[in-house]
């Protein structure tokens, strides 16, 4: 389950990335000015999502682990 969910999260970033890449190309060729972006870059965005998933899969697994028992 975890590999689909890595999977889709990838394949939304990659998707979102190339969408972003083709609409400032098309704002540049009308001659538009990009201001430069703020804040945290779309990598570091990424990154962060896929620490949380991976941590909380974590958890679920320990906290499922140890409420079985031995």
């Amino acid at each position: 389950m975890l590999r689909i969910l890595t999977f889709l999260i990838l394949v939304a970033f990659v998707w979102w990335r190339v969408q972003r890449y083709l609409h400032n190309r098309r704002l540049r060729r009308q001659g538009i000015e990009i201001p430069e972006q703020k804040g945290p870059r779309a990598v570091t965005l990424l990154a962060g999502l896929m620490l949380a998933v991976y941590g909380g899969y974590m958890l679920w697994h320990l906290f499922g682990t140890v409420s079985q028992g031995p």
